[in-house]
């Protein structure tokens, strides 16, 4: 089980920020807290809504969210790269598909709930099983693939995420008795020594891809800042859903400029798909060529304006050796 495997941070470091001061509020939102430091932020029952998520529910659902945006871009990424490159055409696994069934099998769904933030000194003595399930029989592994496109002069990349379904690991038994400050001691590594952990967000998740489903199943994400340059720092702990996938989804630029500013928007599949994911609102920042989030439907797609004002532009003028 991988618990904790990229925190960096003693029980020493922990002891005057987790024993209930709040984090730098790096998102301009406060976080009110209840007894012990915890608030159940979505209670039982409750349908999410953007007015009533902190900025801990926030991060996370970005995360997952973006999780299965990259992993839908993947798949049109390929078809991309066949239209422009007729010799990876006729690939074993996709033959007999249509585009359309090739983004569907693309497609992965999360449900995220039973959010609970608070201090993370206030978890550190409960079992690391309760708050991080083990994976059952299968876990959702990813690879993280960065696409390069060069027309006129100019360069661009597109990331994306390609998960499967992979078996699960096998844990020794002892892992089940572990507590959360146990693996803290145990993990111990150099990564980030200058990382201050203070708070978490617990949930359950349910995902979904390609006809099989996981969950409910309890994951965790911890929250600091790093003590050196005061930014905000935070780390998924999920057994089920590929976390390096999860932190790359949270950390790279997933706009897909090749798609909009290349004569790659001339391929049908590519066109239909930016027409289709295309979002606007009031996440969406003009001028960013950033994707935004509807956060309760857990969507995400390129932002409408940014998009169409891309598609006004002409294509780069070819350089003639």
């Amino acid at each position: 089980m991988r618990y904790l495997a990229v925190i960096c941070v003693a029980l020493t470091s922990l002891s005057g920020d987790a024993a209930g001061q709040n984090p730098p509020n790096t998102a301009g939102h406060e976080v009110p807290e209840t007894a012990m430091g915890r608030q159940a932020v979505v209670p039982f029952g409750r349908p999410p809504s953007a007015s009533n998520m902190t900025h801990e529910e926030t991060m996370v659902r970005t995360a997952y969210a973006k999780f299965a945006y990259a992993a839908e871009q993947d798949a049109i990424d390929q078809l991309a790269m066949e239209a422009a490159d007729p010799s990876l055409r006729n690939r074993p696994e996709y033959r007999g598909l249509t585009s359309d069934q090739r983004l569907a099998a693309a497609q992965v769904s999360f449900a995220l709930g039973d959010f609970v933030i608070g201090n993370i000194g206030d978890i550190l003595r409960r079992k690391a099983v309760d708050l991080i399930t083990p994976a059952s029989s299968e876990m959702l592994t990813a690879t993280t693939p960065v696409s390069g496109y060069a027309e006129g002069g100019t360069s661009t990349t597109i990331h994306s995420i390609h998960p499967s379904w992979q078996p699960a690991r096998i844990d020794p038994p002892e892992t089940s008795e572990l507590k959360l400050e146990d693996l803290y001691q145990r993990q111990w590594h150099t990564s980030r020594p200058s990382a201050l952990w203070q708070r978490y967000a617990s949930y359950s998740v349910t995902v979904t891809f390609q006809g099989k489903s996981r969950g409910p199943y309890m994951a965790l994400f911890i929250f600091g800042h790093d003590e050196k340059t005061g930014n905000e720092v935070l780390e998924p702990e999920d057994s089920t859903t590929d976390v390096i996938a999860l932190a790359s989804a949270m950390h790279e630029h997933l706009f897909p400029e090749a798609y909009i500013s290349t004569r790659l928007r001339r391929i049908p599949a590519v066109a239909d798909w930016i027409n289709a994911k295309k979002m606007s609102g009031p996440d969406c920042s003009v001028g960013m060529n950033d994707v935004c989030c509807d956060l309760v439907k857990m969507q995400c797609g390129p932002g409408k304006e940014d998009v169409e004002q891309g598609l006004a532009r002409g294509l780069p003028v070819p350089q003639h050796r």
